[in-house]
C-alpha cells in the first residue's frame, strides 16, 4: 500500500486490526515501511464463539471464552492509539441479543470499541484485504466460509462490484446436519442441497458477469485445503470439486469426526470441518466453480488496509459513501451544503464544552446534513421518516451497524416531533451524544428553513449551560425564524437542554 506523503516523526508506524469471528479471533499488526504495509505480528485464538449461540444468545462459556482472548490481545496492543487500532465483530455477535454484554465485558479488558460489522461490509472489507495483497487485476470471486456466515464479493480492478453474506457457516452447518458428529450421505446431501439454496442468487449474477479466477479464504477453506495435502501427499494449485468428494467421503468412511484421520484435520477444526466440506460442496455445485485458490488474506487484511488509508491518506470511506448516496437520491446539494456549514460552524462553538470530540462524529454530522433530504425521493410529507427509513436500511460501505444506526436516528428526528424511547442501543457512542448531534442537526435545518444562502447566525456557544445563539441583525427581524426557535426551545427544554437566541 503506497503512501503520497512523507509521514512526520509523529506519524503512527504501526497499525492493528482485530477480527472476532465465529470460530477464532485474529489479531495482525503491522508496521509502516516506506509507504508500504509489512505484517510484523499475527495471532489466532480458536474461541469457537459460534457454538455458544444458542437462541440467539451466547452462552456463559461462549463469553468467558471470547473475553479471555480479548484479553491476551490487549497484551499485544499496550502501547497503541486508538486511532490505529480497529476491532471488528461477525454473524455471531451480529446474531446475538445479548451482544451488549459481551461489548461491555470486552471493554473491562480491552481499551478500544469493537465494531459489529453488517455481513455486506464484511464482504467489502474481505475482497480489500485479497485485492490489496493479490497481483490479480481481472473478475475475481472471493469466498470466505465463516462459522456462522459465508461472505461474497465479486469485482474487478481492486473494486467491489457484487457483495452478498448468506446464513451458511461452518459451524452452524454441523450443528444442523451432524449433531453429535455423525456422518452419513443422506446428512451430506441434505446439507449441500440447502447450501445450494442460500448460494442460489449469487449464481444468478455470476450467469451474466463471469469471473476469471475464483480465492478462498478464512481458516475453513485452508484447514480443508491442508486436508487434501496430507491426505495426497502433494500441494496443487487449489481446491477442485473432485478432491472436495474425496473429503465427504473420507468423512461418510469415518462415520463420525472422532473417528477422523487425526493427521487431517487439526483439532480446533474438527467441530465445524464437516459443515465445512457441505457448504464449500453446494458452492462449487451451484456457482460451478472448476477451482478454488486459497488466499492467505481475509477480512483482517481488509480491515487493516481500510485503516492505514484513512489515518495516512485520509481516505475516509464513510464520506464517499454519503456523497454517493446523495448522488444516487438527487438530493438538493446547494441546500444540504447549507445546512452543513450552518452545523459546522454550531459544531465549533459548542463541542468543546458538550465532550464532543473524533473524527466519526463529525463524519455522522456530515452524513446527516448531507443526507436528510435523502426521503424527499419517496415524498416531501413525513421527509424526515423516509430519510430515517433509507438510511436504516441502505447498504452504507464503511459505516458499522451503530454508526448507521446513530445516522438514521438523527435523520430521523431532523424535524417534528422527538421520540427518545425509539432511540437505538448504543455501545459506541452514548444517548447524549446522539441527543446534542441531534440538537445540532436541528437547529442547522431551521436556521436553513428560507433555503436561501442568508447565513443567519454570527455565533453559537455554551454560556452557563444554555445554548445561545446570537443572529446576525436581518435573522432578528425574521419573524417566522423567531418562530420556529421558539417552538425548538421548548423541544430541547423536554430534553434536558436550554436555548437562548439573541
Amino acid at each position: 500500500m503506497k503512501a503520497n506523503k512523507k509521514t512526520s516523526n509523529n506519524d503512527p508506524k504501526q497499525f492493528a486490526a482485530l477480527d472476532i469471528g465465529s470460530n477464532s479471533f485474529h489479531l495482525i499488526i503491522a508496521r509502516l515501511v516506506e509507504g508500504q504495509l509489512q505484517p510484523i505480528f499475527k495471532f489466532k485464538q480458536p474461541v469457537q464463539l459460534g457454538e455458544g449461540l444458542s437462541n440467539r444468545h451466547l452462552s456463559d462459556a461462549a463469553l468467558y471464552r471470547g473475553v479471555e482472548a480479548l484479553r491476551q490481545c490487549a497484551v499485544r496492543l499496550e502501547g497503541f492509539h486508538r486511532d490505529t487500532v480497529k476491532l471488528v465483530a461477525t454473524h455471531t455477535l451480529r446474531k446475538a441479543k445479548n451482544r451488549k454484554r459481551f461489548l461491555a465485558e470486552a471493554a473491562k479488558v480491552l481499551p478500544f470499541p469493537i465494531e459489529v460489522i453488517s455481513g455486506r461490509e464484511e464482504a467489502r472489507l474481505i475482497f480489500r484485504g485479497v485485492a490489496e495483497t493479490s497481483s490479480e487485476s481481472g473478475s475475481q470471486l472471493v469466498i470466505d466460509i465463516g462459522g456462522g456466515s459465508t461472505e461474497f464479493a465479486i469485482g474487478k480492478n481492486r473494486q467491489p462490484k457484487f457483495l452478498s453474506s448468506r446464513s451458511i457457516g461452518s459451524l452452524a452447518f454441523s450443528k444442523e446436519f451432524f449433531s453429535s458428529g455423525k456422518m452419513s450421505q443422506k446428512r451430506f446431501d441434505k446439507a449441500v442441497v440447502s447450501a445450494r439454496q442460500h448460494v442460489e442468487p449469487i449464481a444468478n449474477y455470476l450467469a451474466e458477469h463471469p469471473v476469471e479466477s475464483v480465492f478462498g479464504t478464512s481458516g475453513t477453506i485452508k484447514a480443508i485445503y491442508q486436508w487434501i495435502v496430507k491426505r495426497d501427499g502433494e500441494q496443487p494449485l487449489g481446491i477442485t470439486y473432485s478432491q472436495l468428494q474425496g473429503c465427504r467421503t473420507d468423512l461418510i468412511a469415518a462415520e463420525s469426526v472422532k473417528k477422523l484421520n487425526k493427521e487431517w484435520v487439526s483439532p480446533e477444526r474438527r467441530e465445524s470441518i464437516a459443515g465445512g466440506v457441505a457448504v464449500l460442496l453446494g458452492i462449487f455445485e451451484e456457482l460451478g466453480i472448476e477451482r478454488l485458490v486459497p488466499h492467505d488474506s481475509a477480512l483482517r487484511e481488509g480491515v487493516l488496509y481500510e485503516l492505514a488509508g484513512e489515518v495516512l491518506l485520509h481516505q475516509d470511506v464513510r464520506e464517499r459513501t454519503i456523497n454517493s448516496l446523495a448522488q444516487r437520491y438527487s438530493v438538493d446539494s446547494a441546500q444540504a451544503q447549507r445546512v452543513l456549514s450552518t452545523v459546522q460552524q454550531i459544531w465549533s462553538g459548542v463541542a468543546e464544552s458538550w465532550g464532543l470530540s473524533g473524527q466519526d462524529l463529525e463524519v455522522l454530522l456530515e452524513g446527516a446534513a448531507k443526507l436528510h433530504e435523502v426521503g424527499l425521493s419517496i415524498s416531501a410529507s413525513g421527509v424526515q421518516k423516509h430519510s430515517g427509513y433509507i438510511l436504516a436500511h441502505a447498504y452504507m460501505p464503511g459505516f458499522n451497524a451503530e454508526e448507521q444506526r446513530f445516522l438514521s436516528t438523527i435523520v430521523r428526528y431532523f424535524r417534528k416531533k422527538i421520540q427518545t424511547a425509539e432511540f437505538p442501543d448504543l455501545i459506541l457512542f452514548s444517548q447524549n451524544q446522539l441527543i446534542k448531534m441531534l440538537i445540532i442537526m436541528r437547529l442547522g435545518v431551521i436556521l436553513n428553513s428560507d433555503r436561501q444562502n442568508s447565513n443567519s447566525l454570527d455565533e453559537a456557544v455554551i454560556e452557563d449551560g444554555a445554548l445561545k445563539l446570537q443572529l446576525k441583525g436581518s435573522a432578528k427581524e425574521d419573524s417566522v425564524l423567531t418562530m420556529q426557535l421558539e417552538c425548538e426551545a421548548k423541544v430541547m427544554q423536554k430534553l434536558g437542554y436550554e436555548l437562548l437566541v439573541c
